[in-house]
């Protein structure tokens, strides 16, 4: 759980114990603290001069990231050193996303967090207490890939326009030809898709979804999330049902046999 709290940190580092120049110059100075709208502050200790990045580009960042003057993580530890992640996809906090979209390849900058664009009330596990300031004493944007579209979100908006096959056949033109070298891939991105849909609370579509994704890619953990979908739609017989033949695929899966029990209870109660 420590990792998962602080690859989720690799988002901001807070420097407590810096005094801060206040006011905007023109252009970048080394040094010289600028403050965001949002209350992030960051400094430039050097100035790179690769690719700018933008949504859909690959990062690889080497991050140390503190905690009232303590480092609590720091990239380092990794196998290659370097932190990489989609801008604009992959899940980090919105300090960590604001800043990443402030940078180009080469930047290496101090970046300070206030607890409203990190992890707030809530911290993070026994890492990150709350209402933290994160402070990231070292980010360096070692790589800005190149651009590529990203899955989830044109499937998102084929299906503002039309319906589960529509969506199905974009994802198999896009996977099956050259197409998939213009696009960041991965079933992360089918999850994404049904997060969101249940987020807006579109579970009906959320399920046939999840169940068309699941047929095609064999894929037990969108059959699962149909379940949750039936589920959140009152359809708690068939989630029982679907969910006891999921097990019989994945009898050791603890999540899915405790929601069993959990759907079990709700039908004795009816």
């Amino acid at each position: 759980m420590r990792n998962i709290y602080l690859l989720m940190v690799v988002t901001l580092i807070g420097l407590n114990a810096c005094s801060f120049s206040k006011g905007k110059t023109e252009g970048i100075v080394l040094g010289d603290t600028i403050q965001t709208a949002s209350g992030l502050k960051y400094y430039y200790e050097k100035i790179g001069k690769g690719r700018k990045v933008e949504v859909g580009c690959e990062l690889g960042a080497f991050l140390s990231l503190k905690v009232d003057g303590k480092v609590v993580w720091t990239s380092e530890e990794e196998p290659d050193s370097l932190y990489t992640y989609i801008a604009g996809f992959s899940r980090v906090i919105k300090g960590f996303a604001e800043v990443s979209m402030l940078l180009r390849e080469g930047d290496e900058i101090v970046a300070i967090l206030p607890d409203s664009i990190a992890y707030g009330a809530r911290g993070a596990g026994d890492v990150i207490s709350p209402h933290a300031t994160l402070v990231y004493d070292k980010f360096k944007m070692v790589k800005v890939g190149e651009h590529k579209g990203i899955l989830a979100d044109t499937l998102l908006k084929t299906l503002e326009f039309g319906d589960e096959e529509a969506v199905m056949e974009k994802y198999i033109q896009i996977t099956t030809t050259s197409d998939s070298l213009k696009y960041h891939i991965g079933q992360d991105h089918l999850y994404r898709i049904w997060d969101k849909l249940s987020k807006a609370d579109q579970h009906k579509q959320a399920a046939e979804i999840a169940a068309c994704f699941a047929d095609v890619t064999k894929d037990n953990k969108l059959w699962y999330k149909m379940v949750l979908s039936l589920e959140n739609l009152g359809e708690i017989k068939e989630a029982k049902e679907n969910l006891e033949i999921l097990i019989g695929k994945e009898p050791s899966n603890k999540e899915m046999a405790d929601k069993l029990i959990e759907l079990k209870a709700k039908l004795s109660e009816k």
